[in-house]
């Protein structure tokens, strides 16, 4: 463990990590009308920093960075007014603007300023950003980092009901084909119309895949594009009766444009949930409540693996509103991060393993910045890194699951005395051994590098 020089963010509106270029490992600092990046040598201490001196100081909002492997890009919206305007800046190790571009210019919009998003792909080098400020439009455009290239700009009409309940996921190839799936009649008097519908836009053209859900009710589900084997996959949880109780996992394959899938369910055992809820199974209680998809690991053979937790918040007192008031100033919202279980599947959704990681995580009032996991993979195995408790001193400890769903659990850290808060869901991966995890202390960041 390395641990960086600690930096001062009182006055910080955001920062991210950028990750590893060359030797450096560089940090973007988002400081209201100042961008700066500073960079940390080997042994995690300040190098150099430098002011981003080319984007504007005003009207300046960022949307994305993106670490590559020689150059980073700061994507970025600017308003001027009524007129708004997306940009990319690409710059080297150096944090020298290299080049630039403009993404999209949405014109002047007095009326409806543009709300803004982006999904990135997998490698990192394709972005799909869109604006959601019309219910009834939405306006996509699609960008190579690379080339510094818009690969197609589009507008596509969606009903009413998808801004409300019907849109579920978004995903991007790297080659800028673009999904969004939308749901229809998740519910238990209109279950023989249950059914997704996979709109696929890229620049030659538009194509919708209807595929029904009429056996059971969706709990939670994510989606995610397989680059490798040229198909949208998605997985998530099933329910019987209640939406809020899972039953199951379900699978979902499909190739680019084609009508035909694979679709599967598998249900959850008795054994699986007493071990899970660490109590015997009751006819009124089966299933998991308050489960959460967190990830979808790809496999080489076209299967998945499905990371999920259990995740809920109490708001407690007053009815109206979030929590009660402590002390007639804010509201107080408690909030539970406890177990993991992780299933994988064959690529026709047949389960291979699955598999119950403990922890017990509680806070309050910090929307759970401390809380939840980070998943860092090796070439054979999956870690799993967290908090084992949500205070100023703590312990840290690991997962570490083979192929097969064999596990152990490690302490990594005992943080006692060091003055480290750390955030590991929000931690980055650079290497196949590596990973830097932001810690926030007391206005306080740095930057922890992990090496295994």
């Amino acid at each position: 463990m390395l641990i960086s020089d600690a930096i001062s963010i009182r006055n910080d509106y955001g920062y991210e990590i950028i990750g590893r270029l060359r030797d450096r490992v560089l940090l973007f600092r988002d400081k209201f009308d100042d961008f700066e990046v500073q960079a940390f040598d080997g042994q995690m201490h300040l190098s150099w920093s430098r002011e981003i001196d080319d984007l504007e100081k005003r009207g300046v909002q960022i949307l994305s960075v993106v670490g590559g492997k020689n150059d980073f890009s700061v994507i970025h919206k600017v308003r001027r007014r009524s007129r708004v305007v997306v940009r990319a800046h690409k710059y080297d190790p150096g944090a020298n603007l290299i080049d630039s571009m403009t993404v999209k210019d949405f014109g002047d919009r007095v009326f409806s300023p543009p709300t803004l998003d982006i999904v990135r792909s997998d490698d990192k080098n394709c972005f799909v950003v869109f604006n959601t400020s019309e219910r009834n439009k939405m306006e996509i455009t699609c960008f190579r980092l690379d080339k510094m290239q818009v690969l197609w700009d589009k507008s596509v009409t969606l009903e009413e009901e998808y801004y409300d309940s019907g849109l579920k996921a978004m995903a991007l190839s790297n080659n800028g084909d673009f999904y969004m799936v939308s749901e229809k009649n998740n519910r238990r008097a209109r279950l023989d119309e249950h059914q997704y519908f996979v709109l696929q836009i890229n620049a030659s053209g538009d194509h919708i895949t209807r595929i029904p859900l009429s056996e059971f009710l969706t709990n939670d589900m994510r989606f995610t594009y397989d680059n490798l084997n040229h198909r949208l996959v998605g997985a998530g949880l099933y329910a019987d009766k209640n939406k809020d109780r899972a039953n199951g996992v379900f699978f979902l394959s499909m190739f680019a444009g084609d009508t035909s899938h694979v679709l599967s369910y598998e249900p959850f055992d008795d054994k699986f949930i007493s071990i899970l809820r660490r109590k015997d199974v009751e006819d009124d209680t089966k299933g998991v409540a308050d489960a959460e998809v967190k990830q979808l690991i790809l496999r080489q053979d076209g299967g998945v693996v499905i990371i999920a937790e259990r995740h809920h918040e109490i708001q407690r007192g007053a009815s109206g509103g979030r929590g009660f008031w402590r002390e007639g100033l804010r509201m107080v919202v408690d909030f539970y991060f406890d177990d993991l279980f992780v299933i994988a599947m064959h690529p026709d959704g047949r389960i291979q393993w699955k598999t119950v990681l403990h922890k017990k995580q509680y806070s309050q009032d910090d929307e759970g910045t401390f809380s939840s996991f980070f998943l860092l993979r090796n070439t054979d195995k999956l870690h799993f890194l967290f908090n084992d408790e949500i205070k100023y001193e703590n312990t840290c400890s690991e997962y570490v699951i083979s192929p097969l769903g064999d596990f152990d659990r490690n302490s990594l850290i005992n943080t006692v005395g060091q003055n480290l808060r750390l955030r590991f869901r929000d931690a980055l991966q650079v290497s196949t051994g590596e990973c830097l995890v932001p810690s926030e202390f007391r206005n306080k960041l740095k930057l922890v590098l992990l090496r295994f």
